[in-house]
């Protein structure tokens, strides 16, 4: 219980951080789901396998502090809980390039259906293009950063 309680607070901080660059990323049509990816990191490096009913209420507790739809980041992040328990054995095989393509183009599709589900008759193909782009390479970032860090600085998750 206490785990799950330590991880809803670093996904909070997370949300905030998220928040906060929004605004000056969106100028740039620019959409940073970094608490998507970062719950979709945890779920990936989790030793077991995360069941529906605590992605389902991580999902709904994000939805309370981000202001959006109740009910939307619960489904989506039931889905990628899904997808990532499914294929767990199939990511023993990938290379970090692919993985980092799964996890950016997954981070699209959320992109996606959160801006249908939100905001309908002001969707942008040029924003999710540009998203597109710009969190693939994101996480390409984050998996060569650690590479490159002293092995006592590095993060154990």
């Amino acid at each position: 219980m206490f785990s799950f309680i330590k991880r809803l607070l670093i996904i909070v901080f997370i949300n905030f951080v998220e928040q906060s660059i929004a605004g000056f990323a969106s100028n740039f049509f620019i959409i940073l789901p970094l608490t998507f990816l970062a719950y979709s990191f945890y779920v990936y490096r989790s030793d077991k396998n995360i069941g529906g009913m605590e992605s389902f209420l991580a999902g709904l507790f994000i939805d309370l502090i981000s202001d959006t739809y109740f009910g939307l980041n619960a489904i989506i992040f039931c889905l990628i809980t899904y997808v990532i328990n499914l294929y767990a054995n199939a990511f023993k095989l990938f290379s970090y390039l692919q993985i980092c393509l799964f996890f950016g183009f997954s981070s699209t599709a959320y992109i996606g259906f959160t801006q249908l589900v939100i905001n309908l008759y002001d969707f942008s193909y040029l924003a999710l293009l540009i998203s597109s782009i710009s969190n693939i390479i994101f996480c390409i970032l984050i998996a060569i950063i650690p590479t490159y860090l002293p092995k006592n600085i590095r993060m154990r998750i």
